[in-house]
């Protein structure tokens, strides 16, 4: 498994992991956007994000198996240079769940932020989502408070737990 920068080449193997796992994600998060699940929209998609990664404002990464193929997506969104901090968001595809592969991911996105010079880690996850608090726990982050109606879900309001991780350099200079 690797973390690899999304990139215009990954229209169709990205639209391929979007489709197959719509039914999946939905049940956690709110749908896409009305067109996304087409060519021009999947692309319409990377080149918004391409062009926040080349402003410094987002790091957007898909998740890789051994074989090349998409198995998620994690990304630095809203990377705020000035106060070094971004927010953390994964995904994976619902056959791959339950194998470490979250845990591993955001490990070594963790170091990503770190050669970013970022300092501060926000992540959410449901109140429900056991899976996800753990990984975000796994990996030093710690739960600041919950955040009522956070999102709607499938026509109902959930609650959300608000998670941060202070990450450090490796030489970092106060020793």
């Amino acid at each position: 498994m690797e973390l690899r920068l999304l990139s215009r080449s990954d229209s169709k193997p990205l639209l391929l992991f979007e489709t197959e796992n719509q039914a999946w994600f939905e049940s956690h998060i709110n749908p896409r956007e009305v067109g996304f699940y087409t060519d021009e929209g999947i692309k319409k998609h990377i080149e918004e994000f391409l062009s926040q990664h080349q402003r410094k404002a987002m790091l957007p990464m898909l998740i890789i198996d051994d074989n090349g193929e998409i198995i998620g997506r994690i990304n630095l969104t809203d990377i705020n240079l000035v106060l070094s901090e971004a927010y953390l968001g994964y995904r994976l595809g619902e056959k791959f769940t339950g194998r470490g592969i979250a845990k591993r991911a955001v490990e070594q996105i963790i170091q990503l932020a770190i050669e970013h010079k970022l300092h501060k880690l926000i992540a959410f996850a449901s109140v429900d989502n056991f899976a996800s608090q753990k990984v975000l726990t796994y990996n030093g982050f710690v739960e600041m408070k919950t955040h009522e109606n956070f999102a709607e879900v499938q026509g109902k309001n959930i609650n959300c737990i608000e998670y941060q991780k202070i990450v450090k350099e490796k030489y970092d200079s106060l020793g």
